[in-house]
């Protein structure tokens, strides 16, 4: 379906365009979210694409804590190899003990 010349304004007019107005245009004008995002990259209008949560939080891996615990018991590194398949919770508890 091509957009009509009000559409286009009304997108131009909301640049930025984020993914939520994306989601909100679409269903203004009938037509999928992913159809007002092309619009919006084929307009040369600034898309501002959905923040998406990293998959684990940034920190101390488990490596490193299993690096700490054999530290903190005078242990040789690689002495506890296959004890950060353990889950990071228990590991912190060994680590605090």
């Amino acid at each position: 379906m091509p957009y009509t010349k009000a559409q286009e304004a009304a997108l131009t007019k909301a640049a930025p365009v984020s993914f939520e107005d994306a989601a909100r245009f679409a269903a203004e004008f009938g037509v999928s979210q992913r159809s007002v995002i092309a619009k919006v990259k084929s307009l040369d209008l600034a898309y501002v694409p959905k923040q998406v949560a990293p998959k684990r939080p940034r920190g101390v891996t488990k490596a490193q804590l299993v690096a700490a615990i054999e530290d903190s018991r005078g242990l040789p590194a690689g002495a506890l190899d296959g004890l950060e398949k353990a889950p990071a919770r228990a590991l912190n508890i060994l680590l605090g003990s």
